[in-house]
């Protein structure tokens, strides 16, 4: 049975969390461990591997330590969040002495008081009864259907002779090297590959359809900044999207950066949004059916609040400027940066033709539209 792991000295915390999971009949077992090294001998059992789901942790588990204010219990707390993919608790009195991992999404740091474990196992059963804490644990559904896909993209991926012309090709131009670029080709292969069925309808199957957070993703690693990502000055607030081409970025060929400001939601238009035909237009405004030519709707997320990327509102900004009065937010998918550079490009391409008198161009069509009581 999948099993939760709990670190705490307090004979009354530990009581509180068994009582309230077995209330609820949340079929977790409760690994205990009230000291450092009943710790180490179950976190490093590797039959336990496994089967933990989610850690809660105090940071203070003897006397000595509630007066020094040092705390092992975070060398633990950072080894399983670099090494584990599960949800952390950290479950404590000193939560003002522990700075670490802040506003991380799966560390939750909840103060101790007499109401916190119910709180912490409350948020338990809604990650058991979503089914999430079997996602991303190891062993877990994503770690199964990652390894599967790999599989399907290895046998599938290639025909005939392709792997060898592949690194044939590789080993021409980097002969020096060639065996760390055939890694990251074929690594790069296979992810993308995974990534692409999953996201693709399959044949006699209903059409897959994404939660708008799947939209975005927050970049961990690369260029500093980059073409779809979404920046926030730090003074006024306001939000940018960046518009220089993938190519120009990668190359490092710009001295200036082109973005385009993203307007937030305003009043009037979430008082559209609360109509009863709110919904039509929320979806239409996702699809970019229904917000005009020079706006590009972006929807609101729990990582981001959305917005219009506003064309008319286009220029440049010096790189430096950037990385110094602006912090990152998010980065679009690239499916949705591309459609929102499309719809740039196709604005600033307008030709447009010389304004128009429309009282006497009407008069044209006046004999398209019989007056009343007239015989055609």
């Amino acid at each position: 049975m999948d099993a939760v792991l709990i670190l705490e000295d307090h004979d009354s915390v530990i009581k509180s969390l068994t009582q309230l999971m077995e209330d609820i009949e949340l079929p977790l077992d409760l690994i205990h461990c009230k000291t450092y090294d009943e710790y180490e001998k179950a976190i490093g059992d590797e039959a336990n591997k496994k089967r933990i789901k989610c850690l809660i942790m105090d940071l203070s588990n003897n006397k000595s330590e509630d007066q020094s204010k040092s705390f092992k219990s975070i060398d633990y707390i950072n080894d399983q969040y670099a090494n584990n993919r599960i949800p952390i608790f950290v479950h404590s009195a000193y939560l003002n002495t522990y700075e670490g991992l802040a506003d991380r999404g799966t560390v939750f740091k909840v103060l101790k008081t007499t109401k916190s474990p119910k709180e912490i196992v409350d948020l338990l059963k809604k990650f058991y009864d979503s089914g999430f804490l079997d996602i991303f644990s190891n062993g877990g559904s994503l770690e199964n259907k990652i390894m599967k896909e790999v599989h399907n993209s290895f046998v599938e991926q290639f025909k005939s002779n392709e792997i060898a012309q592949i690194i044939s090709s590789i080993e021409s131009a980097e002969p020096a090297d060639f065996q760390a670029r055939i890694k990251e080709v074929f690594e790069r292969i296979a992810i993308r590959s995974v990534y692409q069925n999953l996201i693709s309808t399959k044949e006699n199957s209903a059409a897959v359809r994404v939660n708008t957070i799947e939209h975005y993703y927050r970049r961990n690693a690369g260029c500093a900044i980059w073409t779809g990502d979404i920046f926030k000055n730090k003074e006024s607030n306001n939000h940018v999207f960046i518009a220089t081409p993938r190519c120009n970025l990668a190359n490092n060929n710009f001295n200036q950066i082109l973005v385009c400001e993203v307007n937030e939601v305003d009043e009037k238009k979430i008082a559209e949004f609360k109509k009863k035909d709110g919904d039509s237009k929320i979806q239409r405004s996702i699809t970019d059916n229904l917000v005009g030519e020079k706006l590009r709707f972006l929807p609101r997320t729990p990582q981001f609040k959305g917005g219009y990327v506003d064309f008319v509102n286009t220029y440049t900004l010096d790189p430096q400027i950037i990385t110094s009065n602006y912090e990152y937010v998010i980065s679009l998918v690239d499916d949705l940066t591309n459609d929102v550079v499309r719809k740039l490009s196709t604005y600033l391409l307008r030709g447009g033709i010389a304004d128009t008198h429309y009282a006497e161009a009407i008069y044209y069509f006046q004999d398209l539209f019989p007056k009343p009581g007239a015989i055609s």
